[in-house]
């Protein structure tokens, strides 16, 4: 119940500038290839692909998904994203962060998956531990957008669903964007967090 004001103290920290600058400059590296990735018509294989130019950790991997981009697309190797709460983490003197990075192509209407309520949960019980969203916003031929956001922001909050229908027996279940309120926070990025909202929130999955 302590994580959304441990979300707000490190959004305010110059910790939360340094990962923002952190994920942008590999925006910024790799943004050719994000952009030709874009085009992908398959959202999993796309998303997937992104994600891994910005925050995958095997180089070698990454320079053969390149490589495959820029022969259109052909040959593009299988690779494993790894199932974790976060794809980039990061610790800082007083915060541990996972940061999930998303994909939006603002043209297209859809709803993206969020994350695990249990892994979610296992992840805000450590006493360090920052839960962000790192969104992409991608439109034809250019980045327009990139917004780092806690899983607390006030209208990621209102915008996010709980898919308990989606969950084995043993699990809690699964949470989704609405992906207009995405479009709206890469258009007008808002930091704000309702700490009461959000204890609510954590009270109304724990007991699920």
């Amino acid at each position: 119940m302590a994580a959304p004001q441990r979300a707000k103290a490190f959004i305010e920290s110059s910790d939360c500038q340094t990962l923002k600058l952190e994920l942008d400059s590999k925006v910024e590296k790799y943004k050719s290839e994000i952009l030709l990735a874009a085009l992908i018509e398959n959202v999993n294989v796309r998303g997937r692909l992104i994600e891994y130019l910005i925050a995958g950790e095997d180089e070698r991997l990454r320079q053969e998904l390149i490589a495959a981009l820029i022969a259109g697309n052909r040959g593009i190797p299988a690779f494993k994203t790894e199932n974790k709460l976060g794809d980039y983490s990061r610790v800082f003197p007083t915060f541990d962060t996972e940061t999930d990075v998303k994909t939006k192509i603002m043209i297209l209407a859809s709803n993206p998956k969020a994350y695990n309520l249990d892994k979610m949960l296992q992840f805000l019980a450590r006493q360090r531990s920052v839960f962000m969203f790192y969104f992409v916003g991608v439109d034809p031929g250019k980045i327009v957008n990139t917004v780092l956001v806690s899983m607390f922001q006030r209208s990621l909050l209102d915008a996010t669903i709980l898919l308990k229908h989606w969950s084995g027996r043993n699990s809690r279940g699964v949470t989704q964007f609405e992906g207009h309120a995405i479009n709206r926070l890469i258009e007008c990025p808002a930091y704000n967090i309702d700490q009461q909202q959000a204890v609510s929130f954590l009270k109304q999955v724990v007991e699920l």
